[in-house]
């Protein structure tokens, strides 16, 4: 095992002149060697740091007494620091590091780049500790190239703090590379080989029989969201099945939707949705049981002043909805958004969540449970839900008993950054619990071209990485528009976004395979994973069924008797 690099520590402003006059050589970006991205990640405190990823990348520090400090100019405190010189546009850069501090036994560290001493940007954050190292991912793509750039850790309430930083690494990709990662993704966990073998009755090869694969279903669930205005809208309808094979409905399970008064429960309309999803085969997320922010609960709820009547209401919810629809759906967020907002907790105390999540599980034992929120994944500016903050809630509602199987990412993204996307995958990934982007859209501060452009990087980065196990966009149609994204006008015509969608549900199915069996009366295709039609015929002869394609490693081998 290689050494660590070299702690870096603080000193002062005139190392980074030192550094700009002397170390620049070292520190050229250049052409990043042969190799496959790495999604190893640590969300564990460990004793001594591991090495850097790929050697450091184009981080080439030297020997114990190369100065590393950078004064901030928004706080005036001293930071370490890695100068980096002539990072070029578009390129993807994936940064990683380990962190510990002294003189603070915990705090929210913030890597940020500045770039030709422009303003300074947030490009991972990490809850780091005294007592051990921390491990930072994260990473940045820049709109224009600089000539240098400085990435600087900052406690993120801008308290001065003394950092220590090893085994840093900085390691580019190109926009090629990336994509070919993602293929290479793709192949490995969405697609799988398969061999149809053709014999005849007495076990003798049939060689040239004709042998045609077409695939009816996709195991991957993409979906999105729908909102009654789908109700007896034909034309909507077949649209959406069309395209989808999952669903979340927007607002209609909702409390402030099923029971607006106390007692007076509506369920008509999601009953009537359900119905219309079930009869079409497509599976379906329950959003939400509770949600912790004040102004989506119900005012008559807000209005029990008793910690009794409220506890009393909530389980009355959970009864009402959970009893009703045991069964029917396959994943409920229990307690929405609970990072950034406290509502219940604040008011049946810091159990209440664990108590939820208890009670959701024995109404609905067959159901996945999760957790959802938002700016996540989508930026680490948000001091509420870093990645490390998600991934210790998660940790303290399963070690208090909490059944809390699944990890939801809302996705409502401005303009995305990618490599920052992949690393926070990478982070979350370590729990080994399904990941699901339950709300993806692009905010609608940007035009119609653009708004389609991000949207198709979200999707293209969500479907290809390994831990990610569903996708669900929040564009349910409203004859007014939609939330933040619409794919389709209300006439149903696609809007950019919606060519993005179709053309990707298109590049991710098999649409049809076939050709003649060998020579060792075998036809071998690689297809994306889901069910199949075979159909197989020789000598006028023709016989079909149906097989799957489930994920495995290894080549699946059907054999077919004519």
């Amino acid at each position: 095992m290689r050494t660590p690099r070299l702690a870096l520590r603080v000193v002062g402003f005139v190392a980074v002149l030192w550094m700009l006059l002397h170390c620049g050589s070292e520190l050229v970006a250049a052409v990043p060697p042969a190799g496959w991205y790495d999604y190893s990640a640590y969300t564990d405190c460990r004793g001594q740091p591991e090495p850097a990823l790929y050697d450091g990348g184009i981080l080439k520090f030297g020997n114990s007494d190369d100065p590393d400090g950078y004064r901030t100019t928004e706080t005036g405190v001293f930071s370490p620091a890695f100068v980096v010189y002539s990072l070029n546009k578009t390129t993807m850069y994936t940064f990683s590091c380990w962190v510990k501090l002294e003189g603070a036994s915990a705090a929210l560290i913030t890597a940020r780049l500045a770039p030709d001493n422009t303003g300074a940007r947030c490009i991972a954050t990490v809850l780091a500790r005294s007592d051990c190292w921390a491990f930072v991912k994260g990473g940045f793509v820049l709109d224009w190239p600089t000539q240098t750039s400085v990435i600087f850790f900052q406690n993120a309430d801008k308290t001065p703090m003394k950092i220590t930083v090893a085994s840093g690494s900085l390691q580019p990709f190109t926009t090629d590379q990336w994509a070919m990662h993602q293929q290479d993704t793709i192949r490995k966990r969405r697609k799988r080989v398969a061999t149809i073998h053709v014999a005849d009755p007495q076990g003798a090869r049939v060689v040239g029989a004709s042998v045609s694969v077409q695939q009816t279903t996709k195991d991957f669930p993409i979906g999105s969201a729908i909102a009654s205005t789908i109700l007896g809208n034909q034309a909507y309808q077949q649209w959406f099945v069309d395209r989808f094979n999952a669903a979340v409905f927007e607002d209609e399970l909702k409390w402030y939707s099923t029971e607006p008064a106390s007692g007076y429960l509506r369920f008509d309309v999601p009953d009537q949705m359900l119905a219309f999803v079930r009869s079409h085969r497509v599976m379906v997320r329950g959003h939400n049981i509770f949600w912790e922010n004040q102004d989506a609960t119900p005012r008559w709820v807000k209005n029990l002043t008793s910690p009794d009547d409220l506890r009393s209401a909530v389980n009355t919810r959970i009864q009402s909805l959970m009893t009703r629809y045991r069964g029917e759906f396959a994943h409920w967020d229990v307690n929405n958004e609970m990072l950034h907002y406290n509502f219940y907790e604040q008011r049946l105390g810091p159990n209440a969540s664990m108590e939820f999540f208890s009670v959701a599980q024995d109404a609905d034992p067959l159901a996945t449970l999760f957790m959802n929120e938002y700016n996540v994944i989508e930026t680490c500016d948000d001091p509420f839900s870093t990645v490390d903050t998600y991934v210790a809630k998660l940790k303290e509602l399963r070690t208090g008993g909490a059944i809390l199987e699944g990890i939801g990412l809302e996705g409502h993204f401005s303009k995305p950054n990618i490599p920052l996307m992949r690393a926070i995958l990478d982070k979350l990934a370590t729990l080994g619990l399904p990941i699901w982007f339950t709300e993806i859209d692009i905010s609608n501060k940007f035009d119609a071209q653009t708004q389609a452009a991000y949207l198709e990087q979200v999707l293209r980065e969500a479907y290809s990485h390994p831990a990610v196990s569903g996708v669900m966009l929040w564009t349910a149609l409203h004859q007014s528009g939609c939330y933040q994204m619409c794919l389709t006008d209300w006439n149903l015509n696609n809007l950019p976004t919606g060519d993005v969608v179709d053309r990707l549900l298109n590049e991710w199915r098999t649409l049809q395979a076939g050709g003649l069996t060998d020579a060792h009366g075998a036809y071998s295709f690689s297809g994306y994973l889901g069910e199949y039609i075979l159909t197989v015929s020789y000598n006028n002869r023709t016989t079909q069924s149906t097989f799957s394609l489930s994920p495995g490693d290894e080549t699946r081998h059907i054999n077919v008797q004519m």
